[in-house]
């Protein structure tokens, strides 16, 4: 009996707080031959207001007019097309394929409809075990550094599905070797969808969950100084906290930013700091001259003298020179955020909730800056322990394993 291969890539109108919205379902159906059978593209209507597109993604990514998609069916009116498609196929495959089903996930939840249940491959994880990298390549370099012409119909979902069948298709030429025995090599590349849930994803949230916790142990003290993993952990939630519901925007588009008196010594205080500023439409920076609003915090040493802050200098300085810095106290500040300094102690710890999405990411460039070092350091490390490409060392390797495999065959 043939095989049917399977190859699907979506396009998102937008992925506002980590729930994406569907607006193209790009496929590809073979036999284990890669010949094509069918292949196509579902234009999706995403169902949402103009105002909530992701005009970058128009602009930069998608290859229509949102006009396009939103006169075509939604996805509720492809659902059994898809469905069908996806559990009826032998072998299913994608580039960054743990995005994508969680994709399908958000929208069949926004519909109201039942789990599309798959195992799956992705073909990026192939691909980076094949090349041994610790990074991960996009479709269009795959094709580029495996000398494969392709379909260049950038983030044309039907194009980027095709390209991934090519893809698989050349290193299994290169390597010699059916999918089975790929599979076999390369088990990381396999992961499954199931009642709404990517099991990579689950896996890998828990995995951060544990992360947090072990990050979290090094604020006995609640300071908040560079070289902590709780450090890093608050930057990572100053760059993906979400705003709560309840709350008016009454500090819209302020920008705050705490005398190091205060941040330095109040971890949790901070992250709860943080979170109101979110819920109140405002932002709180870690650098005093991204501010509009500089809050003071005096402390006196045991010799009854003031202990200088690096922040006030700047601002004094900055205002000195025509710029217009304001500055109010701490009590000032808690008024604005409508809660007493203890009040603020006791408030528990935040959730990191925001922070357990693969997409949680530090995002601000000064922020990337002050963690480089660290990056740097961690490459190096990495570069050193390294190994051979699967592609050196598959032979020796194959050879090794078709002694316990009865239908491997023997490399020559």
């Amino acid at each position: 009996m043939t095989l049917k291969y399977l190859f699907f890539d979506l396009e998102y109108a937008n992925s506002k707080g980590g729930i994406n919205k569907i607006c193209e379902f790009g496929y590809v159906i073979t036999n284990e031959s890669f010949d094509v059978i069918k292949k196509g593209n579902f234009i999706i209507d995403p169902y949402i207001n103009r105002n909530e597109w992701d005009w970058r993604v128009v602009r930069k990514i998608l290859t229509r007019k949102v006009s396009k998609y939103e006169h075509s069916p939604r996805f509720d009116e492809y659902y059994l097309d898809m469905k069908n498609m996806i559990e009826n196929a032998d072998y299913v495959f994608g580039h960054s394929l743990d995005g994508d089903a969680k994709a399908l996930n958000d929208d069949c939840k926004r519909y109201n409809l039942g789990s599309i249940n798959f195992n799956f491959y992705d073909i990026k994880l192939f691909y980076k075990s094949y090349k041994n990298s610790k990074n991960e390549t996009s479709v269009t370099n795959i094709l580029n550094e495996l000398n494969i012409d392709g379909d260049r119909r950038e983030h044309d979902a039907e194009a980027d599905a095709f390209n991934t069948m090519l893809e698989l298709k050349k290193m299994l030429e290169e390597l010699n070797c059916s999918l089975s025995e790929l599979i076999i090599l390369c088990p990381e590349a396999k992961n499954k969808n199931e009642n709404y849930e990517v099991e990579s994803i689950v896996v890998n949230q828990k995995i951060k969950k544990e992360k947090f916790a072990r990050a979290l142990s090094d604020i006995g003290d609640n300071t908040l100084r560079r070289g902590q993993q709780s450090y890093k952990c608050f930057l990572q939630f100053l760059d993906n906290v979400q705003p709560q519901d309840g709350y008016e925007k009454k500090l819209l588009n302020k920008k705050f930013s705490i005398s190091i008196n205060y941040e330095e010594h109040h971890y949790k205080q901070m992250l709860n700091i943080v979170q109101l500023l979110c819920n109140y439409g405002a932002i709180y920076v870690m650098k005093v001259s991204r501010a509009n609003i500089f809050v003071s915090y005096d402390v006196l040493l045991e010799d009854g003298t003031p202990k200088l802050c690096s922040k006030t200098k700047y601002v004094n300085q900055a205002n000195a020179e025509g710029a217009s810095i304001e500055i109010i106290t701490f009590d000032n500040f808690m008024r604005l955020l409508g809660i007493t300094e203890i009040e603020l102690d006791k408030m528990p710890m935040v959730s990191f909730e925001c922070l357990y999405r693969d997409d949680a990411v530090i995002k601000n460039k000064e922020t990337l800056k002050i963690l480089g070092k660290h990056k740097k350091e961690q490459e190096i490390k990495q570069e050193k322990i390294s190994g051979t490409a699967l592609g050196d060392m598959f032979p020796d390797y194959f050879f090794e394993l078709s002694k316990n495999l009865e239908d491997v065959k023997k490399i020559k």
